[in-house]
């Protein structure tokens, strides 16, 4: 016999307010088996004292509500799951901070938040390792932390089966496990900077110095959030901005991008993945010059297709037109307008959204180039550019970003080659014959500054509706004007 409808109200009330957990709609059909199992292996002779139990502020209540709530949630997991994330844990992510840290104090602090049993824990361990030969000269604190008591003991063990490795390789189960009999064992090295403990990331305060969630580098919390109500989301991921350092990490689950849920943060865009950085953006007036130099310039109609024939034809353009063309349209013209709203965070959110649907969508690539570009971050706008040439050999507005981003650097040459490839991908692009006779004035090399002055300004004459179409903030008239006073100070 189960459990009525008004008591399962009464536990579900008690579950949501203790541990923010949805238990509405698909995620509470489970509530009569996993409180029926619980009541029946809880040795309460009646279901009253139960619920009165469940109620009451303290210790032993909160033990057995966690077995509850073990049984409502999924614990499904196995070593580098979702390994997009993985890959931008060990190529971007760690590599930044061990740099950053490797003269300093050596202090690497990383959480995983929902831990179930383990396996998420320890390949992050398996990471840090091959990252740091020296590991042992480094100060690593790697805290995994679930509500589910009986997953944490399976967690310490180390001990799984074939099923937690699915997508490892052979050899890194072998560098990695000792295999006895159907138990691969993991090596006791790597139990060493794992400190497992139970936490409730409703109830439990956080950060603190007393159960070590403060001062993190990285937070990893994925797929655990979707079983919580709005309101608890939002209190654990403002808690979690709190236990991050500044320039921090967040990784969560790709059901869980929910931008209200993230707005202190800044979003990081990579490949098939978004990560969220506790950051400070410094305001306008601080941001480097290439925000301004770049913002708008190239996507005031970024929802059109280049004119050139030559991109037209290109990988990219023939990949647009597959089956997913209108989806894939639809949300590049949303992540526009957020794009020319300055909503740079949703805005990327729907560029990866993109991505996964075409990873050869060199649009978005270059859209959220600009986005890191006019954060000042030069560096991740770079490798958007890249990537968005890799896709693209002919993308001009690829080129033409890199090239802004080598004269910010002060890096002409390079940047004059850049300005080179654009011209020859669209000989009427008046603004990189500009830019070039900007870069050649600065190098003193004059007669090739006039020259490049002078096409700019005939292309301008001649066709300025199609020669300064790329400009979002000045005609062709104005253009015109400044390339004179350029001239004149030759």
């Amino acid at each position: 016999m189960g459990i009525s409808e008004k008591y399962l109200e009464s536990i579900k009330a008690i579950v949501s307010k203790r541990s923010g957990l949805n238990l509405d709609g698909k995620k509470g059909q489970g509530l009569q088996t996993a409180a029926s199992t619980a009541f029946s292996a809880s040795g309460f002779n009646t279901i009253e004292d139960y619920i009165y139990f469940l109620s009451t502020p303290s210790y032993q209540s909160r033990v057995e509500l966690d077995k509850l709530i073990s049984l409502l949630t999924i614990k499904e997991t196995y070593f580098f799951r979702d390994s997009h994330q993985f890959d931008v844990l060990r190529n971007f992510i760690l590599p930044e901070i061990i740099n950053k840290k490797r003269t300093g104090d050596k202090r690497i602090k990383i959480w995983s938040a929902g831990c179930a049993t383990g396996e998420e824990a320890y390949s992050i361990a398996i990471i840090l390792f091959e990252l740091i030969p020296a590991i042992a000269s480094w100060d690593i604190s790697l805290l995994a932390t679930d509500i589910d008591a009986d997953a944490l003991s399976k967690a310490q063990k180390g001990e799984f089966k074939k099923w937690s490795f699915r997508g490892v390789s052979e050899d890194m189960i072998e560098k990695y496990f000792t295999i006895e009999g159907d138990i691969y064992r993991i090596n006791d090295s790597f139990k060493k900077i794992i400190a497992f403990s139970a936490l409730n990331l409703k109830e439990d305060k956080f950060p603190s110095i007393l159960n070590n969630t403060n001062d993190m580098d990285i937070i990893m919390c994925r797929n655990v959030t979707i079983y919580f109500n709005r309101e608890a989301t939002k209190e654990v991921i403002n808690k979690f901005y709190n236990s991050l350092n500044e320039g921090g990490y967040l990784l969560v689950g790709h059901s869980e991008h929910f931008s209200e849920y993230y707005k202190k943060f800044v979003v990081k865009a990579f490949p098939h993945t978004i990560v969220y950085q506790r950051l400070e953006i410094p305001p306008p007036s601080q941001q480097h010059g290439i925000t301004a130099a770049y913002k708008g310039i190239v996507f005031r109609d970024v929802c059109k297709e280049p004119a050139a024939a030559k991109v037209k034809d290109s990988e990219v353009f023939t990949s647009l037109r597959k089956t997913n063309d209108s989806e894939e349209t639809v949300i590049f013209q949303e992540a526009a307008q957020l794009f020319n709203e300055n909503k740079y965070d949703e805005a990327s959110e729907r560029l990866v959204e993109i991505l996964e649907l075409n990873p050869k969508n060199a649009r978005a690539c270059v859209m959220l180039a600009q986005i890191s570009a006019n954060r000042g971050d030069k560096e991740t706008a770079h490798k958007w550019c890249e990537e968005a040439i890799k896709i693209d050999n002919l993308c001009l507005d690829a080129y033409y970003l890199l090239s802004l981003i080598f004269q910010d650097n002060g890096e002409l040459t390079k940047a004059a080659s850049l300005l080179k490839k654009v011209v020859y991908i669209n000989p009427s692009y008046a603004l990189g014959y500009f830019d070039l006779g900007i870069i050649h004035k600065k190098l003193n090399k004059n007669t090739d500054a006039r020259r490049y002055f002078e096409i700019a300004k005939e292309l301008l004459i001649k066709e300025p509706k199609k020669s300064a179409e790329p400009l979002a903030d000045s005609d062709a008239s104005e253009l015109i004007e400044l390339i004179e006073k350029e001239i004149v100070t030759i």
